[in-house]
């Protein structure tokens, strides 16, 4: 398990990593718990409080990029959006939070580099936007999102928004070789992550990808198999 429940001291270097300090430090201590690590505390892991963070946080960027961008159409400010709240964004702020040694997961989950999936930093950090909110409120919480994706905002309006299955659609056209096909299998409830996708272009795998929910599994699969065939 992560060392946070046993070091007063690491719990407010996150903090301050973070910029929110909490009023409620059992929250903290909810939105860093796996399921894995909590099989027999109905509720006291980060799940809910992930479903909470992914709502927040999705509209905290739609804010920033509606004020920032009022001329962009809808459509392009979807596209920026699902750039920045997608895996890849979760993954750099868990990242500069150095978020993976405090995850409190089960034995099934951890390895002596960390954990076994990355899908878990990830949720973490959705998980501590939705206790952040719980604990202090929607501009609490529009703080810590607009200060940890401030270098990722950084000219949005000009990197590449398209997700890794819309770019992987044009380059399998482009060069002929039709549409990917994309098989998915579910490992089930409790299983973490939850999702398998495996990406094949013209009968051959190309890429896999896992995640909690289907689309992400998808999208990793989509990513790893455009990096492939463009090389």
């Amino acid at each position: 398990m992560g060392d946070l429940s046993a070091s007063g001291t690491s719990k407010q270097a996150l903090q301050e990593r973070i910029h929110y300090s909490f009023s409620d430090q059992a929250l903290l201590t909810r939105a860093l718990t796996h399921r894995s690590a909590s099989l027999t505390m109905q509720g006291k892991h980060m799940e809910r409080l992930e479903f909470l963070g992914d709502a927040v946080l999705g509209l905290v960027i739609s804010e920033i990029l509606h004020g920032r961008f009022p001329d962009s159409p809808e459509g392009e400010l979807s596209r920026m959006r699902s750039a920045l709240v997608r895996k890849e964004g979760l993954l750099k702020v868990a990242k500069a939070w150095q978020l993976i040694p405090h995850l409190i997961v089960g034995d099934s989950e951890r390895t002596k580099r960390g954990i076994k999936s990355p899908s878990i930093a990830a949720n973490a950090v959705e998980a501590l936007i939705g206790a952040v909110f719980e604990d202090g409120g929607w501009e609490s919480a529009r703080k810590v999102v607009q200060t940890a994706w401030a270098s990722m905002l950084i000219d949005i309006d000009r990197v590449d928004t398209r997700d890794a299955k819309s770019r992987l659609q044009e380059l399998t056209q482009a060069n002929g070789w039709g549409l990917p096909v994309y098989e998915l299998v579910d490992h089930g409830v409790g299983i973490s992550p939850r999702f398998e996708a495996r990406c094949s272009v013209q009968e051959k795998a190309a890429g896999r990808g896992f995640g909690e929910r289907k689309k992400q599994a998808e999208i990793e699969a989509a990513e790893q198999a455009w990096r492939e065939l463009k090389r």
